[in-house]
């Protein structure tokens, strides 16, 4: 039937499909009061959409539904995943997902990512229109899924089709859910007088008058639904649609409509009335057997009961049975007290429990039936917990477990259920509010071992948000409550204890020898011990007491083996990162690159950020600047309207870091100001010295040495005093040298490069050593220790410091009249710099050269050089084989703008596709 006065709405919508047909994809938002027409209008959407070719999915909210986690995404791709290729539905990324099909359990892996890429392979045979109806009650995790979807559907042939209520609730979805995707929201507005004369005529009486149609609009407001349902009581009462009976028609408000809908049940009798009052209790998709056990009646007394309320369209035709509109939904169901209704609730639940439904099922009947001490409703909201966990919906466990707590539960479950809330609100991202629990946790914890364990995990949550204060006041409590306990520990808390105390600014060469016990006891390579000696590497490493070939042996051992599911990110860390200060950057980057691969598997967005800003690093030693500024730039790439990370600063100055080595001084500036990291912060934590040393760095760039010098020295006594000596762990000291310089204190630079020469050859790493050199040559004159460095660096991989020394060794040997000589170690530096990306670098070799008389190339911007950082990470996974597809799960990126770079890349390369690509963005020979 033809919708009156809602073209304008319906061709908005039709230009979206057919933007979606073309492969635009967009959000769109109906909006309007209940009855309005919204389901209508959907309808009509979909109906034209399938007569484009586009594929209709479709799902409605439910008000006891918003509980269950999924339930809008179920009921969205479910039919397909039921009537189509599973496993190609479902492949590469997708598979993620499929957990929340009953795939398997999770905890693997990201099942919102899995289910966007799920939503991509639907796409692929035909444009998608996805409808959501009552998106005011969508359950948590669903939301969450639509808000990645939105921010990222422009790249799809897709249309999301969302309708909801005004008010607070929608106001809290489109901000939190939708917020940043600019959804075109379309408002639905009551129809006008002229419009319910039509309808009137049309349903009513064609003879009806103008006065009796103009009451009917001021009646219902013009809302469809209530016209409707006003139009059956008046043609059941034989009111005539003539000016003298409009007065009935004021009578016929909201409350009085309710009324008549439950006077309608009422006719039907006994049976009627109780059918339709458990429906209201079950609500959705509910079975008929479960409809009759709750209303106490016969399958063929409840079919009965369901036909005849079908006729007075009260409940709709078919299965499952459903009433016609939420309205009659919420007149039945509030037709009763709301202690009848928890008990009804209740007592579904048991009657659902018997007939061997799922806990998930069962539970949002408990969250609304009153609480009562019952161990059997506290024992199956921790398990719908666990469920829903298993499906990757922690909001919803949220719920469960909360809900749970005010049952009440046992003495003896309170403190495990706390734990277990309060991992899950971590898990949920609500971390205040995980530290309250898990403090609750502790203090009912029964034993020595789960309290230890369970502040262990309170101060790593401290950690990943960025509260470093709290972090390292965890740390100290963890520390007496271990001394107190005076009992050996299970190996994996000694590794995340280690690892903790040094993250708060334990000197880790204490750490270290509480380790020794525990390592000592351990062999072969489990996971326990892998993790133990790579916490173990990492803080030799810091310490800069142990040698490089024991560092690198640790590290090694810890490295050989998959990523633990388990803290893999840690063990990635901490081993990469000790076998880059000992001059290991092939290892290390290789490492970083498994633990980047395992966590596009997993679909881990977060941690593939944070080991993108490790790799970001780790790049900058080796001197591979571009790839620096890449990974740096990954580590940072947000969607519009996602929360910031809490890595972010930490990512911002490894950028920095790119950024002031590749002559980009303002680009830099501009991101320490985007960060909020321009000012210094107080710094509690060990990883946090990286945001003050790149800040330094900048301001010497900037002839700013005296702010710089003030960082730096503060920094220094900061990792000085927590017994962090290594110089290449932390190369402050190289950079106040020259900061003292600037400021003409030779003395004081001479004495602290002295002191930073002794530690890096006390330690051994080359590069370390090559950079201390070339620093103390900066403050008295000789070519002896620029030799030396030089000759250090010959056979290694750090090509920047390399290249520094180089272009520093010719320099002085062109100022100490050795024009020839010169020339060699300036030309080499200058390949090496400009192979590095080092601009301002290859511009002073090139000076040199000049002067020194000879006329160096001009670097032509074309081929390799030419691509941007992030073109270059997708023409190496391309010119490796990697589909577009693939490159894209890997790099959470979209298939378009992987497209996007490629064609970029070719053009820049001079190439027509991808069997030129290896040989095109191959490293030039060493």
């Amino acid at each position: 039937m033809a919708l009156v006065e809602r073209e304008p709405e319906l061709a908005a919508i039709r230009a979206m499909i057919g933007a979606a047909a073309a492969g635009h994809g967009r959000t769109a938002l109906v909006e309007g009061p209940p009855g309005i027409g919204k389901t209508a209008v959907l309808a009509a959407a979909g109906e034209h959409a399938r007569g484009r070719g586009l594929r209709v999915l479709t799902s409605i909210g439910g008000e006891l539904e918003q509980d269950l986690p999924f339930t809008i995404v179920r009921q969205l791709f479910e039919p397909p995943l039921r009537t189509e290729d599973r496993a190609e539905l479902l492949a590469g990324a997708a598979g993620l997902a499929a957990p929340v099909f009953g795939g398997h359990d999770a905890g693997q892996g990201d099942v919102v990512y899995g289910l966007y890429w799920l939503c991509a392979n639907l796409s692929e045979s035909a444009p998608l229109l996805l409808v959501v109806d009552d998106l005011h009650w969508a359950d948590g995790p669903s939301l969450r899924f639509l808000s990645h979807l939105s921010r990222r559907i422009a790249d799809l042939p897709v249309l999301l089709l969302l309708a909801a209520r005004p008010g607070t609730v929608l106001d809290s979805l489109v901000d939190t859910a939708l917020g940043g995707a600019a959804p075109h929201v379309i408002r639905l507005r009551q129809l006008s007088d002229e419009a319910v004369g039509v309808l009137v005529r049309r349903d009513l009486s064609a003879e009806a008058e103008d006065e009796f149609c103009r009451a009917c609009a001021v009646a219902t407001g013009g809302n469809p639904f209530l016209l409707a349902e006003a139009v059956t009581n008046l043609r059941e009462n034989g009111t005539r649609p003539i000016a003298t009976e409009a007065h009935r028609v004021s009578q016929l408000r909201a409350d009085a409509i309710s009324r008549a809908v439950l006077a309608r049940i009422a006719r039907g009798g006994v049976d009627a009335v109780r059918f339709a009052r458990a429906l209201a209790v079950l609500e959705t998709a509910a079975e008929p057997r479960h409809i009759a056990a709750l209303a106490g009646l016969s399958l063929e007394a409840a079919a009965a009961a369901a036909d005849g309320l079908t006729r007075e369209s009260i409940v709709t035709a078919g299965h499952p049975v459903m009433f016609v509109h939420p309205l009659v939904r919420n007149a039945v169901y509030a037709d009763s007290s709301s202690l009848l209704r928890a008990t009804e609730h209740k007592r579904a639940a048991r009657m659902l429990a018997a007939d061997d439904a799922g806990v998930e099922q069962l539970a949002p009947h408990l969250l609304a039936a009153t609480p009562e001490s019952d161990p059997w409703v506290v024992e199956t909201l921790r398990a719908a917990a666990m469920s829903a966990l298993g499906r990757g919906a922690p909001e919803s466990a949220v719920t469960y477990l909360t809900r749970a707590r005010t049952e009440p539960p046992a003495q003896q479950e309170k403190g495990p259920l706390a734990a277990m809330l309060g991992r899950v609100l971590a898990m949920a991202a609500r971390t205040a509010e995980a530290t309250d629990m898990l403090d609750e946790a502790i203090s009912r914890a029964e034993s020595p071992i789960e309290r230890i364990q369970l502040v262990l995990e309170q101060g790593f949550l401290h950690v990943q948000s960025g509260r470093s204060a709290q972090a390292a006041e965890t740390a100290a409590r963890a520390r007496t409550m271990i001394a107190e306990y005076g009992g050996d520990l299970p190996p994996l808390m000694y590794a995340g204890f280690a690892g903790l105390d040094m993250i708060a600014m334990q000197p880790p060469g204490a750490v270290l020898e509480g380790l020794a016990g525990a390592a000592s006891r351990l062999t072969g390579s489990t996971e326990e011990v892998r993790m133990l000696l790579a916490t173990m590497a990492f803080g030799s490493v810091a310490t800069g007491k142990s040698t490089v070939a024991e560092v690198v042996e640790l590290a090694t051992r810890a490295a050989t083996g998959s990523i633990p599911v388990r803290g893999g990110w840690i063990l990635v860390n901490y081993a990469s990162a000790a076998l880059g200060i000992c001059d290991r950057h092939d290892e290390s980057i290789a490492l970083l690159d498994r633990g980047l691969a395992w966590t596009s598997r997993l679909g881990d967005v977060w941690n593939y950020r944070y080991l993108s800003m490790l790799r970001s690093h780790s790049c900058w030693y080796a001197g591979r600047l571009v790839e620096a500024e890449g990974d740096a730039r990954a580590a940072l790439e947000e969607v519009s309207g996602e929360a910031s990370r809490l890595n972010a600063p930490l990512a911002a100055a490894m950028l920095v870091d790119a950024l002031v080595e590749r002559g980009k001084l303002a680009e830099a500036q501009q991101v320490l100001e985007d960060y909020g990291i321009s000012e210094p912060l107080p710094a509690h934590t060990i990883i946090m010295h990286f945001i003050p040393i790149a800040r330094a760095r900048l301001r010497l760039r900037r002839n700013e040495p005296a702010e710089a010098l003030a960082e730096l020295s503060e920094v220094g006594r900061f990792l000085t005093d927590g017994g962090y000596f290594n110089p290449g762990f932390a190369e402050w000291r190289t950079d106040a040298v020259q900061a003292h310089l600037a400021l003409g204190d030779v003395a004081a630079a001479k004495k602290l490069a002295e002191e930073n020469l002794e530690l890096a050859r006390a330690f051994g790493a080359p590069r370390s050593i090559a950079r201390a050199l070339r620093t103390l040559a900066t403050t008295e004159p000789g070519l002896d220790l620029l030799r030396q460095a030089v000759e250090l660096l010959a056979n290694e991989r750090s090509e920047l410091e390399h290249a520094y020394c180089l272009i520093a060794y010719g320099s002085a040997l062109r100022r100490a009249g050795q024009r020839n000589a010169a020339l060699d170690p300036l030309r080499q530096g200058l390949d090496l710099a400009a192979r590095c990306g080092a601009t301002p670098l290859a511009e002073q070799a090139r000076e040199e050269l000049h002067a020194a008389g000879a006329r160096p190339r001009r670097d032509v911007v074309s081929g390799r050089d030419a691509l941007t950082s992030s073109e270059l990470r997708v023409a190496r996974l391309a010119a490796d084989g990697r589909t577009n597809r693939d490159i894209a799960q890997a790099l959470f990126l979209t298939t378009r703008t992987v497209e996007a770079h490629l064609t970029a890349s070719y053009r820049k390369l001079a190439i027509r596709g991808r069997a030129q690509l290896s040989a095109a963005i191959a490293e030039p020979p060493a």
